[in-house]
């Protein structure tokens, strides 16, 4: 049971949580997202890729931007998402796997599909010109979701082409574009942040609906969050799928892991960061920052959940960690706080207000 004072922290954390992922029910074109290096500014849409349900903005730790590819359409474009909306920015032609439909295996010439990040930026004289243009990035291909599958291979690039060389070569399953676009791309990346989505075709919902669900996914990390921190095992591991695994542990391995942290610690608090979500059909990865305090240990670094959609709510399937410490990593975290000590002092906005007491 919680006390009135945890159960009013949790509504202000929840409604801070959803009004950083707030964008307005009806988006109009006469809307605009803030111009870009003097450009014009784009309207914000309508329509949104399912898969962005929320992006990087927050105070600055995940990329604003994610490039989108539709593999029927052959085109790369690129979104963005501030407190108003998303817009798309950008679009271009794409060259694709020289083989139809879905990586599967090493070799198949298949690009895969699914939200990955892009990594590492390859250029200069390491990179073959002839084959990758004048720069690449790397992918995560096989993700968590592929190597759950089975999927194989490895090398998916995002790479340019010589000039001379047609969009319609077809590649060994990395997504291609022109060199110019390449070197123009650049500037939306920021390595291991900047998601790129692929698709067969790429699936679009009205803004309102994004806006829903990713209210949905972070009420319930908040309620994820909030169990954990009360040291409610039952309702932390009501969160976590029959097919979790984590750290070579199964669901119920977890849980007594877990129970047996809760009976050496007298007191523990965790604070999450605004998380950015990606969805690909029924799976879904949510990216935040993380700070874990008890009374014998306290660590901070970055969280990684990978959850599914199930007729009980979206579970848990997975989730790795990694320590990061850095400045801006406590920037991100300390501007949730912040939107939390605003909601709890009652400067909320009412209708966030009201969201959040419904909600819980």
């Amino acid at each position: 049971m919680q006390t009135p004072s945890v159960a009013r922290r949790n509504a202000a954390l929840a409604s801070a949580l959803a009004l950083t992922l707030s964008a307005p029910n009806a988006a109009t074109a006469a809307e605009a997202v803030p111009a870009q290096n003097g450009a014009a500014a784009p309207a914000y849409a309508n329509e949104v890729p399912a898969g962005l349900v929320a992006l990087g903005a927050g105070h600055g730790y995940y990329s604003p931007y994610a490039f989108v590819v539709d593999k029927k359409a052959r085109t790369l474009t690129v979104w963005t998402q501030d407190a108003g909306g998303y817009a798309q920015i950008a679009q271009f032609p794409a060259d694709l796997g020289r083989s139809d439909g879905d990586k599967k295996a090493q070799g198949d010439h298949k690009t895969p599909e699914g939200a990955y990040f892009l990594l590492e930026k390859l250029d200069g004289p390491t990179l073959d010109f002839s084959q990758y243009g004048k720069r690449a990035f790397t992918t995560d291909y096989p993700n968590f979701f592929d190597r759950r599958d089975g999927k194989t291979g490895n090398g998916i690039w995002l790479h340019a082409v010589p000039d001379h060389t047609p969009l319609t070569r077809g590649s060994r399953g990395c997504v291609v574009v022109r060199n110019d676009v390449i070197l123009d791309l650049t500037k939306y990346v920021r390595l291991t942040k900047t998601p790129i989505l692929i698709e067969k075709e790429i699936e679009f919902l009205p803004a309102a609906d994004i806006k829903k669900e990713a209210h949905e996914i972070t009420q319930a990390l908040e309620a994820w969050r909030a169990a954990w921190s009360a040291k409610d095992l039952d309702g932390y591991i009501s969160f976590y799928d029959d097919d979790f695994r984590a750290m070579n542990m199964n669901r119920e391995q977890w849980r007594r892991y877990k129970d047996g942290l809760n009976g050496k610690y007298q007191t523990l608090d965790i604070r999450l960061s605004r998380p950015l979500i990606l969805r690909y059909k029924d799976r879904f990865v949510a990216r935040f920052l993380q700070e874990y305090r008890s009374d014998k240990h306290a660590d901070f670094g970055e969280k990684t959940v990978y959850l599914r959609k199930t007729s009980n709510g979206v579970k848990i399937v997975g989730e790795e960690w990694r320590e990061d410490s850095s400045q801006l990593a406590r920037d991100e975290i300390q501007a949730a706080a912040t939107a939390v000590s605003a909601c709890a002092t009652e400067h909320c906005p009412p209708t966030a207000a009201a969201s959040s007491a419904s909600a819980n």
